[in-house]
């Protein structure tokens, strides 16, 4: 059983800096999140917060803005809810639309 665990810590620690490195390299830096914002690509991040907060109460904690691998801009954030769960919504940032939402 100890190898076994040992193994699967193994697999994690040779795994997550990949998929962490794959991730960042996706991230809109802050000027290409606002260079497409300005030329009307996607909607601006405060948008989406005003909408989160007329749905789901709280604030934000975090958000990126990710370029997945269909070429298509989705905004990541993480969320405090009104009674104080923790949620992350990914939104598309074309349309504003709430594509997935976990801990809600």
């Amino acid at each position: 059983m100890k190898r076994f665990a040992a193994l699967l810590l193994a697999f994690g620690l040779v795994t997550a800096p990949a998929a962490l490195a794959q991730n960042w390299m996706n991230q809109f830096s802050p000027g290409q999140a606002r260079d497409s914002r300005e030329q009307g690509r996607t909607v601006p991040l405060s948008q989406v917060f005003q909408t989160l907060k007329s749905q789901y109460g709280g604030y934000q904690l975090g958000a990126d803005m990710i370029r997945r691998g269909d070429g298509t801009a989705v905004y990541e954030i993480d969320w405090i809810t009104g009674d104080g769960r923790k949620a992350h919504f990914v939104v598309d940032a074309q349309s504003g639309q709430i594509l997935d939402r976990r801990g809600v």
